[in-house]
């Protein structure tokens, strides 16, 4: 917090007051620089300052020791003092060397898009491994951008970006922060083995990951699908930690859900590493539910975003759905018929209204339909385990009780017969459908 703003007796200090500046490059002519500025704007605010300019440059190539031209830097001087600002937020991730030089020459803390990122992802952590991720990424950063900066951290007492991690992080050296950097990561090693197991007990579950943009509505669809009160904030990573839960208790196979931390241009590298745990649901998912805002100006590049954090972390082929949410707040009505016609494999929903929920709930199903057969399976009586693994892994449509064991017609997943061993036990038929008005396989 800058001393112009330090509290007094019974007075609550007032926000961050912060200034925004980006580089367009001759390189990258074309580029929406302003809805990068309007994005950091949003982190700011999540972080809880107050943007109060933004300023763009053009320039060739970014200046070595200041990122930003010199001329600009004064001019940003004079606008800061005059107006009583606290911080310069850069929309890039600048260097150790350019972050010490603007702040040496403006007199006031400079924060770079990345650093704000760490701060919101410190903010929001709640369980453990989280916050043992984002202190991992954070401490990385620190090591790289705080080199022979101690004793200027030890001046600052607070203001966004300076909370959690980052302050308590201040009097180690780089030996120390070394240290926890691999006391974290051998902590982390050891989270990643118990959710393996965890994964390993729900393997013979049908599974669905979704992913998408931070703020695209990826909880509160989770929750209207599964019936749940998972907190659903209109905020910028509001969810860091998977949540998982079940679509309906009454299919079978079981389908389970789970939510991901939320995508965003500029990611840091260092936290789609550390959270590359949380991240596994989308990886070891059968599919993946793509949720796009729609009500969004950007959203064509929020999905080339997100597919290329998901080629990132191996989810390439992973088949998907592409999900346009929120379109109860799209004025152009055409527009989502527009894109179902023209994507395969989407829908075009508000996860707040039941009809587009009950459309994608059975896109899903139809999904996974593809992949199930039907069989004749007789299990001697004595084998109960085998009888209640069919009943809770299986769609049964038929059962007798013969001389020779239970018969059961059943639906089932390829997969779950191959590891129930139905194969050695029965035989596939043709496929029928019931008038049961219950989905096929479900």
């Amino acid at each position: 917090m800058s001393t112009s703003s330090r509290k007094k007796p019974n007075q609550v200090a007032r926000a961050d007051r912060v200034v925004m500046i980006a580089l367009l490059l001759h390189s990258h002519e074309g580029m929406d620089v302003e809805s990068s500025l309007d994005e950091l704007a949003r982190l700011i605010e999540t972080l809880g300052g107050v943007v109060e300019n933004r300023m763009i440059q053009k320039k060739t190539r970014p200046e070595p020791a200041t990122y930003i031209g010199k001329g600009k830097v004064e001019e940003i001087k004079e606008l800061m003092i005059q107006n009583d600002w606290d911080v310069l937020a850069v929309d890039a991730e600048i260097t150790a060397t350019q972050h010490k030089n603007l702040e040496k020459m403006l007199g006031k803390r400079v924060m770079d898009r990345t650093g704000i990122i760490l701060g919101i992802f410190s903010k929001h952590a709640r369980t453990k491994e989280a916050k043992n991720q984002v202190e991992l990424a954070s401490l990385e950063y620190l090591s790289s951008h705080l080199t022979r900066r101690w004793t200027h951290l030890e001046r600052q007492k607070g203001g966004i970006g300076m909370r959690g991690v980052g302050e308590k992080q201040i009097e180690l050296d780089r030996r120390l922060i070394r240290s926890r950097i691999s006391r974290l990561k051998s902590e982390l090693e050891h989270t990643e083995l118990d959710r393996k197991m965890q994964r390993m007990h729900r393997d013979r579950f049908l599974r669905v990951a979704i992913v998408g943009y931070t703020n695209a509505g990826k909880s509160t669809l989770l929750n209207a699908l599964t019936h749940s009160d998972v907190v659903a904030d209109d905020r910028l990573f509001a969810t860091l930690d998977s949540t998982v839960r079940v679509i309906d208790p009454k299919t079978r196979p079981a389908i389970l859900l789970s939510d991901t931390v939320g995508f965003i241009d500029k990611l840091p590298h260092g936290l789609v590493a550390s959270f590359r745990t949380t991240l596994a649901e989308a990886i070891d998912a059968d599919l993946l539910l793509h949720v796009v805002d729609l009500s969004s100006p950007s959203y064509g590049e929020q999905m080339r975003i997100t597919d290329t954090v998901l080629d990132e972390i191996g989810c390439k082929d992973k088949p998907r759905v592409l999900v346009f949410n929120k379109v109860d707040k799209v004025p152009e009505s055409y527009l989502p018929k527009l894109l179902e016609r023209s994507y395969v494999d989407s829908v075009a929903i508000s996860a707040l209204e039941s009809d587009g929920v009950l459309k994608l709930r059975q896109l899903i199903y139809d999904f996974f339909e593809r992949d199930m057969i039907e069989m004749e399976v007789t299990v001697a009586y004595d084998n109960a385990l085998l009888q209640s693994q069919i009943y809770e892994h299986s769609k049964v449509i038929q059962t007798e009780y013969r001389d020779e064991g239970a018969y059961f017609r059943i639906r089932v997943m390829r997969s779950t017969a191959n590891w129930l061993g139905l194969y050695e036990k029965g035989s596939e038929v043709e496929k029928t459908r019931l008038d049961s008005g219950v989905p096929y396989g479900f």
